[in-house]
């Protein structure tokens, strides 16, 4: 029989492991986009819209997810997405046919994918919840930390690759990696006490309550998420884009992407510890959101510091994240409560977000500079912060 601690310590690396393979099939498009574009002729706008088709899959899935869970169970509705997610970036990064034009599967292939990570989104707070409920910040921020720092090694790694593979063949690679995270999964064995029929109840519940839809409370985590969801989808898709009419090129700037999301893997560790050991957020939402409204009037004022801003920007989107799903499992008080507000702050929450790199693109395209659209930025950041002010207190969800 295995050790307690070496079965915690195989539950943490499965849960890790499907961590990792959240944004790195999303954040994979953002140092290619510009390529992307030059290859099959989609406008800024329509790569604007490409890049919000993984947001708006999340907030369409992550209502209903509960529903596949209660269906399937917690365990193996996360195995079927995993196998979902690699075919999802098998179809996007197939060549066109006369049956299936390439950007048909491009866009069809992105939004299978990121259903199937929308349900990921949902379920991995549910099982920290239910597997660490001592220590859920510091899993939280462990759980962030691989979730970010896959997706920038992705990141990092795209333009070089797609320089020697070309760009499908870099889209189809985290294919192989969700199926090594589903091979993983297969094995997992949750504990005993966990797979109870009372503790799956507890997991899966039942429609969404209106007494979590009519908490304000619930509102502001809900709106912390969105904003912060916002400016890092619009960051992913455009800042390579950025960068470039700086006159910095394609690969340093996929570079930059990477250290942008590399960082917050270092934020996340850190600051999921001092969250360990502290009731009230709000100061950490303070500090997070001024590091991204340094960043933003950084690169409006002093784009030759793009590196400075660059580190600025991935502290505050890595925390951000990290903060926005601890406030889901922090301001509910059960397993259950957990996946009703994920379910919220995620629906709504990534709807809202959508329209991020649709607007950017369209503004970018109808001002010609992206200055406009990193002002319209720094009034989400100055929005974030208010919601964080409210959603960081001590309280819970009734």
């Amino acid at each position: 029989m295995p050790s307690r601690s070496t079965s915690s310590l195989m539950l943490l690396a499965t849960v890790l492991l499907v961590s990792a393979n959240l944004r790195p099939a999303i954040t994979v498009v953002g140092p290619l986009i510009e390529r992307l574009g030059t290859d099959t002729g989609l406008s800024p706008m329509a790569l604007g819209a490409l890049g919000s088709v993984p947001i708006v899959a999340f907030g369409v899935v992550s209502p209903v997810v509960h529903l596949f869970s209660r269906r399937f169970g917690l365990e193996r509705t996360i195995l079927i997405s995993l196998l979902v997610l690699s075919a999802g970036s098998l179809l996007r990064s197939a060549p066109g046919t006369e049956l299936l034009p390439q950007a048909v599967a491009l866009y069809a292939g992105t939004a299978l994918l990121s259903a199937a990570i929308g349900v990921g989104n949902v379920l991995v707070p549910a099982v920290i919840k239910r597997d660490f409920p001592d220590r859920v910040p510091l899993m939280t921020g462990v759980y962030t930390a691989a979730l970010v720092g896959a997706a920038a090694v992705f990141s990092g790694t795209a333009v070089p690759v797609a320089d020697a593979l070309g760009w499908q063949l870099t889209f189809a690679a985290p294919a192989a990696f969700a199926l090594l995270a589903a091979a993983a999964w297969s094995m997992r064995k949750a504990p005993a006490a966990d797979r109870t029929p009372a503790s799956q109840a507890t997991l899966s519940g039942g429609g969404l309550p209106t007494t979590v839809w009519g908490q304000p409370l619930a509102w502001q985590v809900t709106l912390f998420f969105a904003l912060q969801s916002t400016l890092f989808y619009t960051l992913l898709t455009w800042f390579p884009a950025i960068q470039t009419s700086h006159g910095i090129n394609e690969a340093t700037a996929g570079l930059w992407l990477g250290t942008f999301q590399a960082v917050g893997v270092v934020a996340s560790l850190i600051v999921g510890r001092i969250m360990q050991n502290t009731a009230d957020q709000r100061g950490i939402s303070a500090v997070v959101c001024g590091f991204m409204l340094l960043a933003l009037t950084g690169i409006i004022f002093a784009p030759e510091l793009m590196p400075l801003w660059a580190l600025c920007a991935g502290i505050s989107t890595g925390c951000s994240l990290l903060l926005g799903l601890a406030f889901i499992t922090l301001r509910a008080g059960t397993p259950r409560q957990v996946g009703k507000l994920s379910g919220m702050a995620q629906g709504v929450g990534y709807l809202l977000a959508a329209t991020g790199p649709v607007l950017a693109g369209a503004l970018y395209q109808g001002a010609g500079s992206w200055d406009v659209v990193l002002w319209c930025a720094v009034v989400l950041a100055v929005c974030q912060g208010v919601c964080g002010h409210f959603a960081g207190r001590s309280v819970q969800l009734r």
